[in-house]
């Protein structure tokens, strides 16, 4: 993409102040906005600048962390830009040019072993910032002149980088060669790249993907510990199934796949299912047999506990019920309200419809209601949406919940919910650790 934009008032001698302030003259001449936010810390007040750049219908709140980076965007025509989806994307909309950042979704190995699989660098050590690298690029143009390129990241995509400051990634570059609405530019990323990769991987079978912007949905939790709880080490008074506690770890693994951990914890408690679901049953079989009446001679007496056992309901009964029974099993309605009250911000996203995820919703504000039949079913529905992925025009229950998607970036509160449930199942179902 065209760059080299030389601002003229760079100078060494320039405040923070001034560098911003140039920053927000040429953005206002532009119609993009910026702003100053203050955060208060116990020792003071640290004020950070953003630049909000255009990105569809809500702008993306750029920060500008340092004098440098302020001067690098000044260098820059930042004006041309809007950023495309959640993606590590720019597009200059009124030329038709699109450049995005690429990144890998292979498991094994970073960005500098899919450069070399790529062509880019023959040696084990090189990589696109190596001078000899530095011209090298893929190239291809369709019938129609639509031209795409892998090469080095521009120095434009490097500046509004989410993970700026690092080296310029390697891009995809697309060239429409006429003016494109947002929309359609999005489109055209996202079929022109899906295609492209599909492509590259059975060619190639190298697995690239666009990078997504890194935006943190919600700040990491540590509970706190003074420094002599922390020192300390209690030996573990109980053990867990093996299968469950697997399931357990496979969940806390896959940080960054919302569906794989969703999954994953809701299998935690899926194992129990037929434990849980029995103890209805259990419960109800117990009180015919202790009760002083019963007469193991008596049919009526017989009828009634084999419809107890089998009518119950919970036996053989249905995923819903199950998952119901488990809920209401290893949770209590005060360990619901609590874990709500200390996690405001799930407790927020649940009780209200979430377009694309589901529509169940759980009313917290119901007093005295028990809110874990709520709980199963929301996450049931949750679990449906991901498993049942079939393509069928009649079947319109319910919407499909993809990998890569908005809606499974919005998915970390149902996960945060899910993996309270498995921490539960896990802990009832523990037992007293054996000797060695």
């Amino acid at each position: 993409m065209q760059q080299d934009y030389q601002a003229t008032t760079l100078g060494e001698f320039m405040s923070d102040a001034d560098l911003f302030e140039e920053i927000a003259q040429r953005a206002e001449k532009a119609g993009i906005g910026t702003e100053i936010r203050e955060t208060k810390y116990v020792d003071g007040i640290i004020k950070t600048q953003y630049i909000l750049m255009p990105a569809g219908a809500e702008p993306r709140r750029t920060p500008i962390s340092s004098q440098d980076q302020a001067k690098e965007i000044l260098a820059i025509e930042f004006e041309r830009f809007t950023f495309l989806g959640d993606y590590d994307a720019i597009a200059d909309l009124k030329r038709g040019e699109i450049e995005a950042a690429l990144t890998t979704r292979d498991a094994f190995g970073g960005i500098s072993m899919i450069e070399r699989r790529l062509g880019f660098s023959s040696g084990v050590e090189g990589t696109l910032e190596d001078d000899e690298n530095q011209g090298l690029s893929l190239q291809a143009e369709s019938s129609s002149g639509i031209k795409l390129e892998i090469s080095a990241g521009s120095e434009s995509l490097r500046v509004f980088s989410s993970r700026a400051g690092g080296r310029a990634p390697l891009s995809l570059k697309i060239f429409l060669n006429e003016p494109q609405s947002y929309s359609s530019a999005l489109s055209a990323l996202e079929v022109i790249s899906n295609s492209l990769f599909f492509q590259i991987d059975l060619e190639r079978d190298v697995t690239l993907s666009l990078r997504k912007s890194f935006r943190r949905r919600r700040g990491l939790r540590r509970k706190g510990f003074s420094s002599k709880e922390a020192a300390a080490l209690q030996f573990p008074s109980f053990e867990y199934d093996t299968a469950p506690i697997s399931l357990y770890w496979h969940a806390k693994s896959a940080r960054g796949m919302p569906l794989l951990q969703f999954l994953a914890y809701y299998q935690v408690a899926e194992y129990y299912f037929p434990n849980f679901a029995k103890l209805e049953a259990i419960r109800g079989v117990r009180k015919i047999l202790k009760h002083p009446n019963f007469r193991v001679d008596r049919e009526s007496d017989l009828t009634k506990l084999v419809s107890t056992i089998a009518g119950s309901g919970r036996v053989g009964g249905s995923e819903r019920e199950q998952i119901r029974a488990t809920v209401s099993e290893v949770v209590t309605l005060d360990d619901v309200l609590r874990y709500f009250e200390e996690n405001a911000d799930v407790a927020e996203i649940v009780s209200k419809k979430q377009k694309g995820i589901t529509d169940k919703t759980i009313n917290l504000g119901r007093k005295g209601h028990d809110h874990r039949p709520d709980v199963a079913e929301l996450l049931y529905d949750i679990r449906c949406r991901i498993v049942h992925t079939k393509n069928d025009v009649d079947n319109i229950r319910s919407e499909m919940l993809l990998p890569f998607s908005k809606a499974e970036e919005e998915l970390w509160a149902y996960v945060d919910l899910m993996q309270f449930v498995a921490q539960n199942a896990l802990i009832r179902s523990s037992s007293v650790m054996r000797s060695f």
